[in-house]
């Protein structure tokens, strides 16, 4: 896990690793939106997923990621700091 990854998106980036197998056979880069334990959205561009996590959750804390097998993608978030 990144050094600055907060300890809030710990469950969420730990889903993110577990279902990313499974999340790879459909949703291969695209991006997908989790909440707790559960990957909740698939978008096709980092915007779309986004958008749709705002409008679900508004200022809740959720988990936007890039599905891909390379471990150099960004980590999404938004600082609840």
């Amino acid at each position: 896990m990144d050094a600055t990854m907060t300890a809030d998106l710990q469950v969420e980036f730990q889903t993110y690793c577990a279902k990313l197998p499974e999340m790879l056979v459909g949703h291969d880069g695209h991006y997908v939106v989790i909440r707790g334990s559960q990957p909740v959205h698939f978008s096709l561009t980092y915007e779309d997923a986004l958008s749709w996590a705002y409008e679900r959750f508004g200022l809740d804390r959720f988990f936007v990621k890039k599905v891909t097998e390379d471990r150099a993608t960004a980590h999404f978030t938004r600082d609840l700091g």
